[in-house]
């Protein structure tokens, strides 16, 4: 190798060199380390001991720790339905096959955590799964009710060795779409024990846990229709519904021979958190009629706090015809409140048919509670003296108190009073001074307080 040959050689080698120097300084970075740190990993580390270990026993073995150890257990919620039906039919196909094959837990899937109450479902299960209960053949479902957006059906069981079966309301809503859902699995209301030791008041307690305000208001239909006073009174409230307000809607409806209609007996016009308002209608041979219950809030509980039934009374006074005979089962008492009326032939003090069946149902209710007493007011029409009219308004409430002793009620139970002519409710005569006979027939009456 000559000297230029060499110079070559080793300037190439020399640049290579300083190519090299100025990459690596360039491209890589320094490590940092803290005071007193080394980037030697410390013998005692237990990533990097190095010191033999003793062989692994069933002593010394780490135990593996669960995967959920220290978490809270997740508890599944209730598989919940597909969203909506597309009919009614659909949804009563669907709980008749569940309840058809008594599985409970088919029927929570179908209806959803929230439409079957937790509190509820010990009773619905005993329901379902009990093998004396099978669904109705001939009517398994009864619409009962129907509202703007909504619809309450009876699931009906029948039985062949209990005597009493069961039921359970199931609530359909129409939600967005006109699907139907099924909103809620209800129990029917049970009453407690309102026998006639059981006093009647504010403090009076019914069983009526998971009762909405349609369930109180066909308690208290049925008990009305089937002349349970006792019933019928703990289900209203006492400073809203008179006594005689119950005992003149329940002798109307007997005078009447109505009972509730098969399908859709209940229409609900108005519902709110704090007031319901429903109609119950009625069917009989000779026609249909309804009567109008007013619901409220009292103390968490709803009870019914308004009755009108003018329809009902319009229904029996056409069907009464004309006569000389008035016919309406109560009135409005001017001081307040209600009072039951029976009304007479012209001078007559017996009593009419009518009369008499009005007498028992009152006298039902009296036996009922040997603490209740009654007043009775006497009054006559115009015609005649004042001393005879006196007379014959005593005659007629003497008869009244008569005819109910005879029925068991004690006689320390009757207070009577004759008023004559003084009080009359309509007038005797025209504005013109000629005779209102039809004035006349309401004056011939007498008027029954319930001091209970």
């Amino acid at each position: 190798m000559n000297k230029t040959t060499a110079i070559v050689f080793f300037g190439i080698i020399l640049l290579g060199l300083v190519i090299s120097l100025v990459t690596l300084n360039t491209c890589s970075k320094p490590v940092q380390l803290g005071e007193n740190e080394t980037n030697v990993p410390s013998p005692e580390s237990p990533e990097t001991d190095l010191r033999p270990q003793p062989p692994e026993t069933d002593q010394n073995k780490p135990k593996a720790k669960p995967k959920d150890q220290g978490k809270k257990s997740i508890v599944e919620p209730d598989p919940k339905p597909e969203l909506g039906f597309a009919s009614t039919e659909a949804v009563l196909k669907a709980l008749g096959q569940v309840l058809g094959k008594k599985d409970f837990e088919a029927l929570k899937a179908l209806v959803g955590a929230e439409a079957l109450p937790q509190s509820i479902r010990p009773k619905v299960r005993s329901i379902v799964q009990n093998p004396d209960f099978n669904l109705s053949a001939s009517k398994p479902f009864t619409e009962i009710s129907k509202s703007a957006d909504s619809a309450r059906w009876a699931l009906n069981f029948d039985s062949d060795n209990v005597e009493k079966v069961a039921e359970l309301y199931a609530d359909l809503a129409e939600i967005e779409g006109g699907k139907i859902v099924i909103s809620g699995i209800r129990l029917p209301m049970e009453i407690a024990d309102v026998g006639p030791s059981t006093p009647l008041g504010p403090g009076n307690k019914i069983s009526s846990d998971h009762s909405d305000a349609l369930a109180i208001v066909h308690a208290f239909a049925l008990a009305v229709v089937q002349r349970d006073f006792e019933t019928a009174r703990a289900l209203s409230d006492l400073e809203s519904v008179t006594d005689e307000r119950v005992a003149a809607l329940i002798i109307a409806i007997e005078e009447g021979n109505f009972t509730l209609k098969e399908d859709r007996p209940f229409v609900v016009t108005l519902a709110r958190e704090d007031i319901t308002w429903v109609l119950s209608r009625l069917q009989s041979d000779s026609g249909a009629s309804e009567f109008a219950v007013e619901l409220g809030q009292f103390d968490g509980n709803w009870k019914v706090s308004g009755l009108t039934f003018s329809k009902v009374l319009s229904a029996l006074a056409q069907a009464a015809g004309g006569g000389g005979v008035a016919y309406s089962p109560i009135v409005e008492d001017p001081a307040g409140g209600d009072s039951l009326v029976l009304y007479f032939e012209f001078d007559e003090n017996t009593l009419t048919s009518r009369g008499n069946r009005q007498l028992a149902i009152l006298a039902g209710i009296l036996t009922q509670r040997e603490n209740r007493v009654i007043r009775i007011n006497g009054h006559a029409d115009a015609l005649g003296s004042d001393s005879y009219n006196a007379k014959l308004s005593n005659q007629r409430a003497d008869a009244i108190r008569e005819a109910l002793i005879s029925m068991g009620v004690l006689p320390d139970q009757v207070v009577t009073e004759g008023f004559g002519e003084s009080k009359p409710r309509r007038p005797n005569v025209n504005p013109d001074g000629s005779d209102n006979p039809a004035g006349r027939s309401k004056n011939r009456r007498a008027e029954v307080y319930l001091d209970f």
